[in-house]
């Protein structure tokens, strides 16, 4: 192959990668602003005290609904991707009804465990007022379930290439979440925390059925044996995804817990808002590669010059977009956290800006880190996932002991970068995984300057200075990506393919 048309694919590539990143970053995008206005609402109107309260109570129901839900939002995309592709509407439909099924069933065990595991839940972390949460919690036993039936949902919209409604999905969840819990907070206060996020959990599912169910007729028998053994062939496909979500959402859980427990009623809270603040951009992002690079790499998992060509593209291409706004938002953290949430949560200000470090060492990580699910792997990924989360809690503790929040931002900083190490060290030697010169360059020409950044926000506080020379790094950083896109004329004809799309 020659020169040229290698730089032809690879120009193809990345305007194939870019246009899924704007029609999902314009989406996502949109629901984050709602979801920062709800953000510095619940914050004015309920405080730290009450920010930590929603925290805990997400992240318990989170860690149930992964520890019961087998992920079919991911686990069963492949199977029904398939099935769509071969354009077999009866292998289609039976799909569809074997998620639904497994997805109520896990839905009602989630339930259950919940039930019976939430007493120990909050008597450890509330004590004083374990009984009065402890009923709260109980109350919210059944999002597990609206949860598991969402994700069955969002498996269909995936599976049958309706990208669109998921996009529109994100945006009704953002639009929900606002309209409900802001009144709730105003007029009951603390009280509405648990109503609101079982009113939410509710209409967001009612929203994902609305889109569905014109198209495939709302069909269960979750105590079907045959469509179980079905369902558990499907789960396999993704177990290792499973795996991991149960060991990421229980890691951020004990996160919650043991600063809850060193700290004090509102260290969970600051925590959380520093961790939607470094969450939000990187987010938005990888969620594109969710729902567009997965399944797109599963298909030539086998073809192992392909496949390394694809993951670099997508190393590139993120390291190009993602670096320049990375460094915007350490520059612009002393506005977004006091603009977001409120004067009292200053203090996750620095434990943000040290920890986006860490995010530009994901955007590296996270498209190698597909490699073992898209090589059956499961036993790799999952050791890969469990490494990263005990780096994570045991870092970010040590940090929070040693230095407060900075100390917590330096332990999700050093996480991340010995998290890309290994899975790069992983995929080097058993997938023949190279990154690609290309990829090293743009991550050299970018180190310096979010070094810089960072220990220029540490050193030089809101002055006027600061905002010079965090500008210059600024630009300096898009100028270089800009640089690089236009040597293969990428950008002009993602902006038509997207406005296309948005059209269609």
């Amino acid at each position: 192959m020659g020169r040229g048309e290698q730089n032809n694919q690879k120009k193809n590539g990345y305007q194939h990668t870019i246009k899924y990143l704007g029609i999902f970053g314009g989406a996502q995008g949109f629901s984050m602003l709602l979801n920062m206005l709800r953000t510095k609402m619940t914050s004015v109107l309920l405080g730290v005290a009450g920010q930590s309260i929603i925290t805990i109570s997400n992240r318990t129901i989170q860690m149930f609904s992964d520890c019961t839900g087998l992920s079919l939002a991911f686990s069963a995309v492949r199977r029904m991707s398939d099935a769509y592709e071969n354009s077999d509407d009866a292998i289609v439909e039976h799909c569809v009804k074997v998620v639904r099924s497994i997805a109520l069933l896990t839905g009602m065990l989630g339930m259950l465990l919940m039930l019976a595991v939430t007493p120990f839940i909050s008597e450890w972390i509330f004590r004083g007022s374990s009984d009065y949460y402890l009923a709260k919690l109980l109350l919210l036993s059944p999002v597990v379930m609206l949860m598991a039936v969402s994700n069955g949902e969002i498996a269909i919209l995936r599976g049958t290439r309706r990208l669109n409604k998921v996009a529109l999905y994100s945006l009704a969840t953002s639009i929900i979440s606002l309209l409900v819990s802001v009144p709730l907070y105003l007029v009951v206060g603390l009280g509405g925390i648990f109503p609101a996020i079982f009113a939410t959990a509710f209409l967001q599912m009612c929203v994902l059925l609305y889109f569905t169910v014109p198209h495939y007729k709302y069909k269960v028998s979750p105590f079907s044996l045959r469509l179980l053994r079905e369902g558990v062939d499907m789960v396999k496909m993704g177990a290792g995804y499973i795996f991991a979500s149960i060991l990421t959402s229980s890691a951020m859980w004990l996160i919650c817990a043991l600063l809850s427990d060193f700290g004090d009623g509102e260290s969970a809270g600051l925590f959380s808002a520093g961790f939607v603040m470094i969450s939000l951009l990187p987010g938005i992002l990888f969620a594109a590669l969710d729902s567009e690079y997965y399944p797109r790499l599963s298909g030539v998992a086998a073809k192992t010059d392909v496949r390394n060509a694809m993951v670099n593209e997508q190393v590139e291409v993120q390291l190009l977009v993602q670096a320049p706004l990375l460094m915007a938002f350490v520059v612009a953290m002393p506005l977004l956290v006091p603009l977001f949430y409120d004067a009292e949560f200053v203090p996750a200000i620095a434990m943000a800006q040290f920890a986006m470090f860490g995010m530009f060492m994901r955007t590296m990580t996270y498209p190698i880190s597909f490699l073992p699910l898209v090589n059956n792997d499961t036993v790799v990924f999952v050791i890969l996932e469990g490494v990263y989360n005990v780096l994570l809690v045991t870092l970010v503790v040590v940090g929070f002991l040693h230095d407060d929040y900075v100390g917590v931002g330096v332990g999700i900083a050093v996480a991340h970068t010995v998290d890309f190490a290994v899975v790069y060290a992983v995929a080097r030697f058993r997938y023949g995984m190279r990154l690609s010169v290309d990829a090293v360059c743009y991550f050299l020409l970018h180190f310096p300057l979010f070094v810089a950044v960072i220990a220029m926000a540490m050193s030089c506080g809101c002055s006027w200075n600061y905002w010079l020379l965090g500008g210059i790094f600024v630009l300096l950083s898009m100028a270089v990506s800009l640089w690089m896109f236009s040597r293969m004329s990428v950008l002009p004809g993602v902006v038509d393919k997207i406005f296309k799309v948005f059209k269609r």
